[in-house]
């Protein structure tokens, strides 16, 4: 039996599958910019169309791939290629479209962010580094949503998944996808070097606009036209 998704029409595009409309939708509701399916290429002389150009022409464009399962090895190799031979990182983002975490606006201080068994130290370049001991207790149980492929040669060469959220940054009043929805370190706003410690840890992936999106998202209609 060959089984496969039936396309999908929305906002001028013909999407190949539902679920890829769906976050299309769910970019409208927050005002991302996207292109879908903008360019071809081959990687390593093999065909390759990524799914979304989130945010063009801007200094946080960046490829997103839509996957319904976790990806395979190959998968993850073509999203490197694509993001080393264009210069634009990549996500391989394979979560369904709901939010990845709990409420968590009770942690408010480092200390709570950095409790757990583990002993922690800063590095400056690596930023908090767990020796020894598990995470703090707020990261056990929490899945990863994503790979995030790097522009650089060489980056990130046997990537690992991680929790990336989709985040409403109050400073620059985008929502992008950060590191456990972090908002500290907003690409448009630094005090000091890497992180403004005022705002560590700031989780920001739950917002009243965020879940309304969610929820658009999930409930779109696209049988009659519906726009979402």
């Amino acid at each position: 039996m060959n089984i496969r998704p039936i396309e999908t029409h929305y906002a001028g595009y013909r999407f190949r599958s539902r679920i890829e409309a769906r976050w299309a939708v769910f970019f409208d509701h927050l005002g991302i910019t996207w292109e879908y399916e903008p360019e071809g290429y081959l990687i390593d002389g093999k065909p390759y169309l990524p799914d979304f150009l989130v945010y063009p022409n801007t200094d946080l464009e960046f490829w997103l791939e839509i996957k319904g399962t976790f990806p395979s090895d190959e998968e993850i190799e073509k999203a490197q290629g694509l993001a080393e031979g264009t210069g634009i990182r990549a996500f391989v983002y394979f979560t369904k479209l709901e939010v990845p975490a709990p409420e968590m606006s009770q942690i408010t201080t480092m200390s709570e962010y950095m409790d757990g068994p583990g002993k922690w130290v800063w590095d400056n370049q690596e930023g908090w580094l767990n020796i020894g001991g598990g995470p703090p207790q707020w990261q056990v149980g929490l899945k990863p949503t994503a790979f995030l492929l790097g522009s650089n040669p060489g980056f990130a060469r046997k990537p690992r998944s991680d929790s990336w959220w989709w985040t409403d940054c109050w400073f620059c009043g985008r929502v992008i996808l950060k590191l456990y929805g972090q908002i500290g370190v907003c690409p448009q706003h630094h005090v000091g070097d890497w992180v403004d410690e005022g705002l560590y840890p700031r989780f920001a992936h739950r917002t009243p606009r965020l879940l309304e999106a969610y929820r658009a998202a999930r409930s779109a209609r696209f049988e009659h036209g519906e726009k979402g």
